[in-house]
């Protein structure tokens, strides 16, 4: 089960100056957006936002991440189509050109399903999958499809198991269709973990669990293109 605890004012503390580091925002701001992180899992998801922007940073320097705002400063805790004018999201920027974008709790289209779901009312069911964290190209709206959608990320604050590793199997295989290694040319700016994905079309799946049991588990993820790395929190 996920820790149903409530986050401690250090917790909130060490993401509040994370997201002013990062995103170069005021202390208000930044306590703005984690006000739905009330309970440990919930900001465990936004630790896990931070990690992904210190990975990416750190493999490329020149990345820039800016925050775009909604209506609501509150980063969402219901997942949804992505949605511009109500929710908050990072622009990644690359020597002034605008790469990708950081959206939280996104439902994305399935492999299997009608492309025609991006745009469809909900409830979809099996049509789509949330993800914790999503990185998708510019622009995107609604639902990702799997070409739209660059990296998926997997926050799980509990114990990692097998089931966890059923799920994360599960929806690796509807984000992309498995192909050889040498199958896209590297390197893609949104993968530190490897030079080479088996996936077509290119994207990478990161679980982050705050146990390292998850440590145990890696040998089919590999397989798949995910990659999995104990985040303790």
């Amino acid at each position: 089960m996920a820790t149903r605890k409530p986050t401690t004012s250090g917790m909130k503390k060490k993401l509040r100056d994370a997201f002013r580091a990062h995103l170069g925002v005021d202390r208000l701001t930044a306590g703005q957006l984690l006000a739905s992180a009330t309970l440990q899992d919930k900001a465990y998801e936004l630790s896990a936002l931070i990690a992904v922007m210190e990975k990416l940073k750190a493999m490329r320097p020149t990345l820039t991440f800016t925050l775009v705002r909604g209506t609501s400063l509150v980063f969402r805790a219901k997942g949804g189509p992505i949605d511009r004018t109500s929710w908050p999201y990072i622009r990644i920027d690359d020597r002034g050109r605008t790469v990708g974008e950081l959206w939280v709790d996104i439902e994305c289209v399935a492999i299997s399903a009608d492309p025609a779901a991006k745009l469809q009312p909900g409830p979809l069911y099996g049509k789509c999958h949330e993800l914790d964290i999503v990185l998708v190209v510019p622009n995107t709206d609604g639902r990702p499809l799997p070409s739209e959608t660059l990296l998926g990320v997997e926050a799980k604050h509990r114990p990692f198991n097998k089931a966890l590793l059923k799920e994360l199997l599960g929806v690796r295989r509807e984000m992309t269709m498995r192909g050889p290694l040498n199958a896209h040319r590297p390197p893609w700016w949104f993968v530190w973990w490897t030079a080479r994905l088996p996936a077509r079309p290119p994207s990478g799946l990161v679980a982050f669990c705050s146990s390292d049991m998850i440590d145990k588990y890696s040998d089919p993820a590999d397989y798949w293109g995910i990659h999995m790395e104990h985040l303790p929190f």
